[in-house]
């Protein structure tokens, strides 16, 4: 796996990602080229213009074709957003024979809308001359300008999107009709190691390849394994030979005396990886494990680096973004406040002490979505699906996370960042702090109006959800740093267009 801002990038997705964005790249330039090309020798006055005075025409590398490449490569990333935005660049999904014409269309689609939309509007934006011809009418004093030809542009964008479809499928015919990728094998059979090859039995993209696992044989008649049974750990060095094994991933939950040191040091010796759980967990799933956590993981591993460079940056961005976000969203959150005051009788704004940095108490700032002392009789409760307590106005406030809006005050303020842990109240801090290991850690940082996990785990009423979004804010933690930030911040754009996690 690839390591990039902060985030573990499997191969294979980046691999789909750098060949799907080279396919379409030169697709479009090397077509619009040979269009442009074909109009030129045919003395197409529209297009002879561009390159006067040529004895010969010059070849798509040349200087001449460079805004070309910028459109064609501007046109590229819309049509990866739109891709992303359909989730087609998860591997499960995209491996889903069922799913991925559908979603290849929606992408489709939307990129065509979106391309169709720009240039209505910018008629000179790209720059496809003998596909897209601009074409400039002086009215009196006034100029009109529209363009020709744009139905060519939209037939090489489709073109592109059958082609990205017969690659994905080859793509994924190849990596599992040879079953490429890294074959490991995982020492343990406990729970913890069973649910490690399950996490990457999920996720296909990782590259990793579980050809089995060694160990205690498993307990009861009943007892089984996500991957086969291959034996004691003092066969370690023949089986990882014979199973052509290049990485060994250590999962037992008790090492006492029965690490077998010597074993693997033989594996280590003949070139064998050798890894602990905890690492490969970490860069599988992007989140940290906190039921096999060992502290000394976290003492002496990487990360947890918080810089005065880094925090007085981020600080800055914060800013830049609270303040763009308020005066961008003014007309929103003023229609919001009419409709809440009209929907159900209370005051608008609604506060609550929420535990930030250090365990520092502060006040948090939303448009009220529940009704007038919904806790009252109640007391601190979870929220839940189909909450009476939330009024009709607050539904779509919530869906849309409208109501979250005022909380850039708190971040002007200082008392929450942009990116962060999501702030909890008292009452369930100390709650969870005595059930969960690990809780009180994710107070070293400021809280945030998004977070890691905000945009990987939907929206969590219970214990067990608590401690799940705990293990991502404890990697977010551990990998902290600007291109991480703003990666989660451009991430949760996507959900909350999507409404995903309402």
């Amino acid at each position: 796996m690839i390591r990039m801002f902060r985030q573990f990038v499997p191969k294979r997705k980046a691999l789909l990602l750098l060949s799907e964005t080279a396919i379409l790249f030169l697709w479009l330039h090397l077509a619009s080229w040979w269009l442009f090309r074909e109009a030129w020798l045919r003395g197409d006055e529209a297009v002879r213009h561009i390159l006067p005075n040529l004895a010969e025409f010059p070849p798509p590398w040349s200087p001449f074709f460079w805004r070309l490449a910028v459109s064609a490569f501007a046109v590229t990333i819309l049509c990866q957003v739109a891709l992303s935005y359909n989730d087609l660049y998860d591997w499960k999904l995209s491996a889903n024979k069922r799913e991925l014409p559908q979603r290849m269309i929606n992408a489709a689609g939307a990129s065509l809308l979106t391309l169709a939309l720009l240039v209505l509007l910018f008629p000179s934006l790209f720059h496809f001359p003998g596909v897209v011809v601009t074409n400039i009418i002086h009215v009196g004093n006034a100029t009109r300008t529209f363009s020709q030809g744009t139905w060519k542009l939209i037939v090489l964008v489709l073109v592109g999107f059958l082609f990205l479809l017969v690659w994905r499928v080859a793509l994924h015919f190849f990596f599992y009709k040879w079953e490429l990728g890294e074959r490991i094998l995982v020492l343990g059979t406990g729970r913890q190691a069973r649910d490690l090859v399950e996490e990457i039995e999920r996720r296909g993209d990782t590259g990793y390849q579980v050809v089995g696992m060694v160990g205690p044989p498993p307990a009861g008649k009943n007892a089984s394994n996500p991957a086969p049974y291959l034996g004691t750990p003092k066969n370690l060095p023949a089986l990882t030979r014979e199973n052509r094994v290049s990485r060994v991933i250590v999962a037992l939950e008790d090492r006492r005396g029965a690490l077998p040191v010597k074993e693997l040091l033989d594996c280590r010796l003949s070139g064998v990886i050798v890894e602990e759980l905890e690492s490969i967990y970490e860069r599988v799933t992007g989140k940290i494990s906190v039921t096999s956590l060992r502290p000394s993981y976290l003492i002496f591993g990487e990360g947890f680096r918080k810089t005065r460079m880094v925090l007085a940056v981020k600080r800055l961005l914060d800013v830049v973004f609270s303040l763009s976000a308020l005066v961008l969203s003014s007309p929103v959150l003023l229609a919001a406040m009419i409709a809440i005051k009209l929907d159900s009788p209370g005051g608008i704004f609604f506060k609550q002490p929420r535990v930030g940095q250090d365990g520092e108490t502060f006040w948090i700032y939303k448009l009220r979505s529940m009704k007038v002392d919904a806790e009252k009789y109640s007391g601190p409760v979870w929220a839940k699906r189909a909450d009476d307590r939330i009024t009709r106005v607050g539904r779509f406030l919530r869906a849309t996370r409208i109501d979250e809006i005022p909380q850039m005050w708190n971040v002007l303020k200082g008392e929450m960042s942009f990116v962060g842990p999501r702030p909890e109240r008292p009452f369930f801090v100390q709650e969870l702090s005595l059930v969960i290991p690990y809780y009180a850690q994710r107070l070293t940082v400021k809280p945030g109006i998004t977070g890691w996990a905000q945009i990987n785990y939907p929206y969590g009423s219970s214990v067990e959800d608590a401690r799940e979004k705990l293990q991502y804010d404890l990697y977010y933690i551990k990998n902290i740093g600007i291109l991480f930030d703003i990666t989660i911040i451009l991430k949760t754009i996507r959900v909350v267009l999507s409404r995903k996690g309402v």
